[in-house]
């Protein structure tokens, strides 16, 4: 997420592009690469609780840890795989 023109704009932020009376509607693509501070603002939590969840041993405590991509630029997660994560947490009853 990066400052434009003094608005810092959200990761799930929607643009509404209108040409000529036809509005069409731009969502974030699913194959977006987020940063550990985009999947904290899509998690509502600190960026210090995703770290915890990508840590090995906290990984290996669940069976089901949040997918992340290891880059020599840091932690970086597919926004698709992060919300397929969210998804089957609903399905399994959450993290125990």
């Amino acid at each position: 997420m990066k400052p434009r023109d003094g608005i810092t704009l959200p990761a799930s932020f929607v643009v509404t592009v209108s040409h000529a009376g036809t509005e069409v509607q731009v969502a974030p693509a699913d194959n977006d690469i987020l940063t550990v501070a985009e999947v904290a603002e899509l998690l509502k939590c600190k960026r210090s609780s995703v770290y915890n969840l990508t840590r090995i041993r906290t990984r290996a405590r669940y069976d089901n840890p949040i997918p992340v991509l290891g880059l020599p630029m840091g932690l970086r997660f597919r926004r698709s795989s992060v919300l397929a994560w969210l998804e089957s947490l609903e399905t399994q009853g959450g993290v125990a």
